[in-house]
């Protein structure tokens, strides 16, 4: 005999939309920097002056796309001969991004959520530059830029004295590629603070896949026409964190049940008396 019964499967669904801000951190690896006596790396921080966030979570994991400007950059102080401080050098940098995320359920409770996070970023350039200030001293020119420094720089056996520059613009905008890919690992929290609101935090190291800069200007910077650049490879390393706010709808859905069949058996069968 077989009989019939019923089997449920609960699936829950989050649906999120929210808005968040938060600060950066650059770590600018340049091969040309790295061996420049001019310049000394120094840290600091820059805005993710807001974005948008849209995500759903399911049992044990989810996906988020949160559009966003970000500005990342790192400042570098200027070394005189001697190596004392006398200027400094700033990377500036603004991106649309437009990330996708996976997101792998760490903790998974039904208030709060910690997520490994893995993404991957298209991002457009909106503004960028690079500057160099520095008041008049005695600096470390490479040998091969002597042939096009200024009148106002003078060569000397031990350095080059250079006049006082202020905001002097060494690269702009049109320097810059257009277009960047950056990728991201990080640990996200999930609090519902109610029924409905929840606040996130996001940790991430992010990476661009190319050096930011135009092919045109490293040509010209691995040609010793930059005086203030030593021609290499850069990548730019930044560290995010976020705070956002957002709205969230839970979901609980129950598939249609599915009747399962089982044999019920009464015993062996008795054969037959000959």
């Amino acid at each position: 005999m077989f009989a019939s019964t019923a089997s449920y499967a609960q699936k829950e669904i989050t649906y999120s939309v929210g808005a968040f801000g938060g600060i950066t951190s650059t770590f600018t690896f340049d091969d040309g920097i790295s061996i420049d006596p001019r310049y000394q790396a120094k840290y600091g921080a820059n805005f993710v002056p807001g974005g948008i966030h849209l995500g759903v979570d399911y049992m044990g994991f989810g996906f988020m796309v949160d559009p966003q400007v970000t500005q990342i950059g790192q400042t570098f102080n200027v070394l005189n001969t001697q190596r004392g401080q006398v200027g400094e050098r700033s990377v500036n940098i603004t991106y649309f991004q437009l990330p996708f995320s996976y997101k792998k359920h760490i903790i998974d409770l039904s208030f709060f959520k910690v997520s490994f996070v893995a993404g991957i970023s298209y991002a457009q350039l909106l503004n960028a530059n690079e500057t160099i200030t520095h008041s008049a001293s005695k600096l470390k020119f490479p040998a091969a830029v002597y042939s096009i420094l200024p009148d106002a720089y003078q060569v000397e056996y031990d350095g080059v004295v250079s006049p006082q520059v202020s905001n002097l613009e060494t690269l702009k905008k049109s320097d810059f590629k257009m277009v960047q890919v950056i990728g991201s690992l990080g640990i996200r929290s999930d609090w519902d603070i109610t029924d409905h609101a929840r606040l996130s935090f996001d940790f991430r190291a992010n990476m661009g896949a190319f050096d930011p800069r135009s092919a045109d200007y490293l040509d010209r910077a691995n040609n010793n026409q930059r005086i203030y650049e030593i021609g290499g490879d850069r990548r730019d390393l930044f560290f995010s964190l976020t705070l956002g706010y957002a709205r969230y709808l839970f979901i609980e859905k129950k598939p249609k049940p599915k009747k399962i069949k089982h044999f019920v058996s009464y015993g062996p069968k008795r054969k037959k008396p000959k």
